[in-house]
């Protein structure tokens, strides 16, 4: 029971006094560079080798793991065993983003350091805002930490369930199995080569551990990455949300009346002086949205175009191999979730897109709602507002080369393509079988 509500405590971040003046990002989310740390980014002693050593381990293993199943693809048509070269393409297909998660990460690592500043300077920013900002700000932060929880849990459970359709068998016929039994010990993921038996002591034993490595790797990799590029987007959303309430407050608390006054006035001086600082702050942070953006860009940019490129393709080989167990009557539970996982991660990025695209546009609707036009102090910001306008109105979303604007009409895009893909397999498999 105490075990469960520490659990509760830290899930709802109730060990944190959020009415602090010193929170800072580190403080409200500690996963986010711990996270980044096996990928090779340290943040303390950033020239450090031993960054490398996870790495270079992991890369080595990743690209002797995707040769192995190039080799298990062309074995498979040889034989005429498709089914096998269809599986293998598609863990070739799925673990073909780890290289440029692990390489965009590496070579691009001191973006990691802008945007982690840029982050922990707003976390800094919002402790000395008023309290409808900060409040806003720090709900929206515990909403995104809730949000990590459910990831992790999610990709954890994919994972595991990965590992255990291969150990719960093992185990089982370990303990219950006799000599004169004819069973053949599972692997997660297949493996067939030629004049080789995998299934013998003690190439069994090495096949089988290297594989729970490789989920280990893929499991610290790509939904790391996605977790990454979620809670980027999403931090993104929550400044654009406070530029728009920037706006809204813009001419709060301010006498127009002083407009009238002379021109060295004191109070007419104050008064403009204040509304210049607003200014200020509002383009300011604006600003900041579309360099985070841009700077995500550069970060996540190679393998989310590697992502959009291939999803269609994995989505139809996991329904390809869910079809292909239900003929046989069986329903594997790895590629349902597999399936599943596929389409969230996919959902979410293309979510946030769009999301990010119309909260941009909302920064230019509540610039032209503020009522600028209603008191004489819109007569001295009414330049700024409008190039504010005109800003906001180019669209916000993440830019690489070959890739598509990330939004949720990608996402339909994706899915109807993959199941196009589905059913021109399923016609070839029935004119030729």
């Amino acid at each position: 029971m105490a075990l469960f509500k520490n659990i509760k405590k830290a899930f709802m971040k109730e060990y944190l006094d959020l009415e602090r003046n010193d929170i800072d990002l580190n403080m409200f989310h500690p996963q986010f560079r711990l996270l980044i740390l096996p990928m090779g980014v340290f943040f303390n002693n950033t020239d450090s080798k031993i960054r490398f050593i996870w790495p270079t381990a992991s890369l080595l293993l990743m690209f002797v793991w995707l040769g192995s199943l190039v080799y298990f693809i062309y074995y498979g048509v040889s034989i005429e065993d498709f089914f096998f070269a269809t599986e293998s393409f598609c863990y070739l297909v799925i673990y073909g983003v780890s290289p440029f998660i692990y390489g965009a990460m590496i070579i691009y690592r001191k973006f990691v350091w802008l945007i982690t500043d840029e982050m922990d300077k707003d976390f800094i920013d919002m402790c000395k805002a008023n309290n409808r900002h900060r409040k806003h700000f720090l709900d929206q932060q515990l909403l995104l930490w809730k949000l990590f929880f459910a990831w992790a849990i999610f990709t954890t459970f994919i994972m595991l369930l990965f590992i255990a359709m291969a150990l719960i068998p093992l185990l089982f016929t370990t303990i219950f199995g006799t000599q004169d039994e004819h069973y053949e010990r599972p692997f997660i993921f297949p493996v067939k080569v030629p004049q080789f038996d995998p299934l013998i002591t003690p190439n069994y034993e090495i096949i089988l551990c290297l594989e729970i490595y490789l989920c280990v790797v893929f499991l610290q990799c790509f939904p790391v990455y996605i977790y990454i590029s979620f809670h980027i987007l999403l931090h993104t959303c929550i400044k654009l949300d406070l530029v728009a309430l920037d706006i809204k407050e813009m001419f709060t608390d301010l006498d127009s009346l002083t407009m009238t006054l002379p021109l060295d006035d004191e109070r007419r001086i104050a008064t403009q002086r204040t509304l210049r600082q607003r200014m200020k702050i509002i383009v300011d942070r604006h600003v900041s949205v579309f360099t985070s953006v841009t700077t995500l860009s550069k970060l996540v940019g190679p393998p989310l175009a590697y992502q959009l490129l291939v999803s269609s393709l994995c989505l139809c080989l996991i329904m390809y191999q869910i079809e292909v167990k239900l003929y046989g009557g069986v329903l594997d539970l790895r590629y349902v979730m597999l399936f599943c996982g596929h389409c969230l991660q996919l959902a979410i990025l293309c979510s946030l897109g769009t999301i990010l695209q119309t909260k941009a546009y909302a920064v230019g609707d509540a610039c032209w709602n503020c009522g600028w036009q209603e008191t004489p102090l819109g007569q001295l910001v009414r330049q700024d507002i409008l190039i504010v306008i005109l800003r906001s109105q180019q669209p916000l979303s993440i830019k690489f080369i070959g890739l598509p604007q990330l939004s949720l009409a990608t996402f339909s895009s994706v899915i109807s393509t993959a199941y196009t893909y589905f059913n021109m397999l399923r016609q070839y498999n029935n004119s030729h079988f």
